[in-house]
């Protein structure tokens, strides 16, 4: 099997997934009778298990490269992807190489195909991304997987394994439409990654949904480490080439780090990582986590594209994360107002995003994402346009971001582009990752 083919097998899943579902349907049996087809592979490696709304993907990233600079063999599960499937599943910080992912893809097929006439029926794109990560992690012999969680995590496709530790980040409102609409019921689903006697490590919350997830803990006989408790830090200064900060952790170390990820966030989650580091066993050394914070690079993350005019892009899609990366271009890159471009995927706020774009932008430039789920633009314009916000519409991805870059550039604005990750070939030259392998799945979906 070829990588395209392989490629193409993937993309076939996805519509078989275009169906309303329920997320109470969602059992983890169909994943769990995979994974027992497969030799439950999952079962070949200690992991961690990464879920929350806001920054899991980021946490789980810095993770990544804290175990890389202390030398252990590690690999990498994350979701979804910005431009090549590859970027979900990575050994020792590399994509996993497409014929090796094009080999697994053989292999696994004939098992979700048997499973077609099975009481389970055939497992979803997701389940069987999550599996090849599985596959590949046992049979490269990895020291430790750092692996996202998807959807919730109650019955998420991740939550087959038996972790060794566990990771909230913050949560706040995203897909309430299967979650709930509460703090307290998102937070339950979250806290599904519990296990008895495993330490979790809890990032900050909101007070509702904190004392869910400590509620939880408590029933399962969960330890906690919550990172306000155990770390104290400093944000020393605010740069467009990242921040400076102090920290201490306990008994375990102190010092000053500078980091390229631009938001004060991104110190919460890397601490996080470096608690995490501490349950897990490491020892304090700070040359190994200079090491871990040389070349970051960690794409669609409030992610600097062009200074010279300031072209940002940023992977936000709920309330929660405009606000934050609002609050990250005044205090980062002392941005006033800007012109963004914006697309998004049914079940999004768009209300509570318009909500926080009022005041700060010149202008919306609303298109329609590289996703068979985008949200037609005309359905978010009258909540924008309610906040006062100007705007204009332009369903081709491509024509609407060459508009809002020439008004960007005549109006002497910054141009920020947000709203999902399938805004991501918009700037596919300026990721730096594989995008021609996949490239006829690209230009389908711009005929669609």
């Amino acid at each position: 099997m070829t990588y395209e083919e392989a490629v193409k097998y993937l993309y076939g899943l996805i519509n078989y997934e275009k169906i309303s579902f329920s997320y109470s349907d969602l059992k983890l049996d169909r994943m769990r009778e995979l994974v027992n087809r497969l030799s439950n592979p999952q079962n070949d490696f200690p992991s961690i298990l990464v879920a929350g709304t806001k920054g899991k993907g980021s946490t789980a990233y810095f993770l990544e490269r804290l175990f890389l600079a202390w030398g252990w063999k590690c690999g990498f599960y994350t979701k979804p992807h910005l431009l090549t499937f590859r970027e979900r599943i990575r050994l020792e910080g590399n994509l996993i190489p497409a014929q090796d992912l094009a080999n697994l893809v053989e292999e696994i097929k004939p098992v979700v195909e048997e499973m077609r006439n099975s009481p389970w029926g055939r497992p979803t794109y997701f389940e069987v991304s999550v599996a090849l990560a599985f596959l590949y992690f046992s049979r490269k012999k990895v020291d430790v997987a750092v692996i996202e969680v998807g959807l919730g995590g109650r019955l998420d496709a991740t939550n087959v394994c038996e972790p060794q530790l566990t990771v909230i980040t913050p949560i706040s409102f995203d897909h309430t439409d299967v979650l709930g609409d509460t703090l307290s019921a998102i937070a339950r689903e979250k806290a599904g990654i519990l296990r008895k006697g495993i330490k979790l490590i809890l990032l900050p919350q909101e007070e509702e949904a904190r004392k869910t997830i400590l509620k939880e803990a408590q029933e399962k006989s969960t330890p906690v480490s919550e990172v306000e408790k155990e770390c104290r830090w400093q944000i020393l200064s605010r740069e467009k080439s990242g921040s400076l900060f102090s920290f201490s952790i306990g008994d375990w170390g102190e010092g000053v780090c500078s980091l390229s990820l631009l938001g004060d966030h991104q110190v919460v989650n890397f601490l996080s990582a470096l608690l995490a580091a501490r349950e897990w066993g490491l020892s304090f050394d700070q040359q190994k986590l200079g090491r871990a914070l040389k070349d970051l690079y960690w794409p669609g993350r409030i992610q600097v594209l062009s200074l010279e005019p300031l072209v940002v892009f940023d992977v936000a899609h709920n309330q929660a994360s405009f606000s934050q990366l609002i609050k990250t271009l005044q205090d980062f890159l002392g941005m006033e107002k800007a012109v963004f471009l914006l697309g998004l995927l049914e079940g999004k706020d768009y209300i509570g995003i318009a909500q926080e774009l009022k005041g700060f932008t010149s202008r919306v430039f609303l298109t329609l994402p590289l996703n068979p789920k985008a949200i037609l633009p005309q359905i978010i314009s009258p909540y924008l346009k309610r906040e006062g916000i100007e705007l204009e519409i332009v369903k081709d991805l491509f024509q609407a971001r060459d508009l809002a870059f020439q008004f960007a550039q005549e109006e002497k604005l910054p141009l920020v582009t947000a709203g999902s990750f399938y805004l991501a070939p918009l700037f596919a030259q300026q990721l730096f990752l594989p995008q021609e392998e996949e490239k006829a799945y690209v230009d389908s979906s711009r005929k669609n």
